[in-house]
């Protein structure tokens, strides 16, 4: 998502805000893919299924703080005047370099709070009911029962809303 600051020209190296965003999002990235390594294996009550991406990972609170900081940076410069003053230099950043001639920056500022409102999704019962079978788990396999499992399909339902959805407002409704 953030990969267009990475290699744009004058991107990331001109603002702190984006090279920080940028490293903690190969941070987040690199904890995520370790979690994914490590386990453990989820499968439906047949047995015959693995829910991919059903893992337990600890987000720096410090990293997706930074995130949101920048979110709220690219955001205000989506509804910034056009004559104001860009005394950051996101404008320029964003606008200038970074972008590709397919993206937008309302498409770019989406994704991210996209992206964010999974971070920050309210727990309910079903991610309750699901930390617990994991973390009782110790890393081991495990098989869902089938209340479980309908925890499983709703969480997955409110993740899927979340990513695409048009509007990112629609986190709050999720």
């Amino acid at each position: 998502m953030l990969a267009p600051l990475a290699e744009s020209a004058g991107g990331a190296r001109d603002h702190a805000l984006f090279a920080d965003g940028l490293a903690a999002v190969r941070h987040i990235r690199e904890t995520l893919a370790e979690a994914v390594a490590r386990g453990p294996r989820v499968r439906t009550p047949n047995g015959r299924w693995e829910h991919e991406g059903l893992r337990i990972a600890n987000l720096p609170t410090k990293e997706t703080d930074l995130l949101y900081a920048l979110l709220r940076e690219l955001s205000g410069t989506l509804v910034a005047p056009p004559d104001l003053p860009d005394s950051s230099g996101v404008d320029a950043a964003l606008r200038g370099s970074v972008l590709s001639a397919e993206e937008t920056a309302v498409g770019l500022v989406g994704a991210l709070a996209r992206v964010l409102s999974m971070v920050d999704l309210t727990p309910d019962a079903d991610t309750a009911t699901l930390f617990a079978v994991l973390e009782a788990a110790d890393g081991e396999d495990v098989r869902l029962t089938y209340a479980q499992d309908e925890a499983w399909q709703r969480l997955a339902h409110r993740v899927t809303m979340l990513l695409t959805e048009s509007a990112p407002l629609h986190r709050f409704l999720y």
